[in-house]
This record gives C-alpha cells, structure tokens and sequence, in this order.
C-alpha cells in the first residue's frame, strides 16, 4: 500500500487523474481483469467514488487508469482536507489489495 499526497483539487473544477500500477520490477500490470474504486470523503461525510463498475474510473492501457469528477461532483466538497483511497480487486473477489490511502486537500475555486 502506498500512502501519498493529491496536489490540492478546486472545488470549481472537475478533477481528472491518470495513474499506473506496476509491478515490483516496474511492469506495467495488466488490470483488464480486476475492478477498482477510488474513494474520496471529507470530514462533513461528502463521498464521491469513482469505479470500473460505475465508468467514473477507466482503464485506458496497460497498467494505467483513469478517474475523473465532474466541476458538479466537485462543487459538493467544502474547503479543507479530505481521505483518498484506492482499491483493486480481481474478478472473482478472491484477493482485494488496498492500493493507496492519503489526504487531498480542497481549495474553494471562488468563482460561481
């Protein structure tokens, strides 16, 4: 499990993220098989999740994945810190693995 950091995210724009999984000698691993959800929570209870299974989270090549939050979905999060974490699974639910946990902070984007 990785612990990492989000560059701070406005909360009047949409959020898209690429990221990659990758193997202990760096290989790109294949994830056409295996379901993910990304979570992110604030501290009022606002949750949005992106998923293979609800199209918010894609795989979109080897070993690399997609999400990506409207500036609506965004809009929902006050300023401040909010949890992040990601999970993978593969098909038959056998093995789950806790990708990654951390904080992203939310900036208010000022604008209407």
């Amino acid at each position: 499990m990785y612990m990492v950091t989000f560059p701070a995210q406005s909360n009047r724009a949409s959020w898209a993220f690429v990221g990659m999984v990758t193997d202990l000698d760096d290989n790109p691993i294949d994830l056409s098989l295996c379901k993910m959800v990304f979570s992110i929570r604030d501290r009022n209870g606002t949750r949005l999740e992106a998923s293979t299974d609800n199209g918010k989270l894609t795989i979109i090549d080897l070993g690399t994945f997609r999400w990506f939050f409207t500036l609506e979905e965004m809009h929902g999060f006050c300023p401040g810190q909010c949890d992040t974490g990601l999970t993978l699974w593969n098909d038959d639910r056998t093995q789950t693995v806790q990708l990654s946990i951390g904080p992203v902070s939310i900036v208010d984007g000022v604008v209407q």
